[in-house]
């Protein structure tokens, strides 16, 4: 049987076209949902983050730092801040963050009962920084959970209202008149 060359090529392309397409068939993990540049995270990372801000600054009557997406504000801070060094680290201590986590309880941090999250935290605040890479990791994020809150809109405009510089102007006011017996 002869075959055309347009029906060769055809199927040539198409074979191609399957084979480029399947790598993204086998992805066991969807990437995170947003875009970062310099470092690779999953859903799962981000998941870790996320519960890791839940567990720092959880949901009462106001929202917590989850809610008001503390862990994406992190997850750019380290792609786009920390030097490429530092990201590395940050890297390396989140999967020594999880590895110190399954050891001790067997499943994920954001699988953790409240009070495992809490025991496996104080350990962590104990330990040193630079020695540690779970530390580091759990450091770094901490400090920045809490810097992504305090700058929220919803932190900024109901819990501590910002007030531009230099605030408000108060035109009438009263001037006292010195006492002059003490100049």
């Amino acid at each position: 049987m002869l075959v055309s060359r347009r029906t060769a090529l055809k199927q040539v392309l198409f074979v191609s076209a399957g084979l480029a397409l399947l790598p993204s068939c086998f992805r066991k993990t969807p990437p995170a949902s947003i875009k970062l540049r310099n470092i690779v995270l999953d859903a799962d990372d981000e998941n870790v983050l996320a519960a890791l801000a839940d567990t720092l600054i959880p949901k009462t009557n106001t929202p917590g730092a989850k809610d008001v997406s503390a862990h994406h504000f992190t997850m750019t801070m380290v792609d786009d801040c920390f030097k490429k060094e530092d990201q590395q680290r940050w890297l390396e201590g989140m999967k020594a963050f999880d590895k110190l986590c399954r050891d001790k309880y067997s499943h994920a941090f954001e699988k953790c009962t409240p009070d495992e999250r809490a025991s496996l935290l104080t350990t962590l605040e104990a330990a040193k920084a630079d020695t540690d890479a779970a530390a580091y990791f759990y450091q770094t994020s901490k400090r920045l959970i809490i810097q992504g809150y305090t700058s929220s809109e919803y932190y900024l405009t109901k819990v501590q209202v910002y007030e531009l510089v230099p605030a408000r102007f108060h035109g009438s006011i009263p001037v006292k008149q010195p006492d002059r017996r003490t100049a």
